[in-house]
């Protein structure tokens, strides 16, 4: 079996803005567990655990996505969830992503890949909040509004994720140039 999913990377310096922010959030009482830079990405598709036996039928399908280079921004910091679960950026791309995603849900729903029934929302994920507490939203708020920079994404990746203890590990089994 196979933990799947289909994601673009913004650039480094731009993930590195990412997490000197994240990192920010760690002066309150909340527990708090960052993204380290080098495994931030925007999720387009989370495919789940599949037999290893239909990697080939989903990198396929994968392989016929089509699009060009798009400029992308990470600008803002906001939430999902009440109280908040998960601390994120704000994407701007003028609907790229949701163009890309919505391509990735049609051609792998011809393998057997069921459509995401959520509608997406593309985002980048600084932290995710494993105790919350009332000192964390103002300290959100400060940063709230933080431009984290821009970049050309021009490739999509179909990646692996084994879970570990110390946090996952991502490999690369896929890639289409944009």
């Amino acid at each position: 079996m196979a933990r799947l999913f289909i994601a673009v990377e913004p650039s480094l310096e731009i993930r590195k803005n990412l997490e000197s922010t994240a990192q920010s959030l760690l002066e309150t009482s909340a527990r708090l567990t960052i993204v380290q830079a080098s495994q931030m990405h925007i999720t387009l598709k989370f495919i789940g655990e599949v037999p290893d036996t239909k990697i080939p039928k989903i990198t396929d399908a994968f392989s016929k996505l089509s699009g060009e280079p798009y400029q992308f921004s990470a600008s803002g910091v906001s939430v999902f969830g009440r109280p908040p679960r998960v601390i994120k950026a704000d994407v701007l791309d003028g609907g790229v992503s949701k163009e890309l995603a919505a391509q990735i849900d049609a051609l792998l729903s011809l393998v057997g890949i069921p459509k995401d029934p959520k509608p997406f929302s593309p985002h980048l994920t600084l932290a995710r909040v494993k105790l919350y507490s009332p000192d964390l939203l103002p300290k959100i708020a400060a940063v709230k509004d933080t431009e984290f920079g821009s970049c050309i994404i021009d490739s999509v990746a179909l990646k692996k994720s084994t879970l570990t203890p110390s946090g996952p590990i991502y490999e690369t089994v896929a890639e289409v140039k944009l």
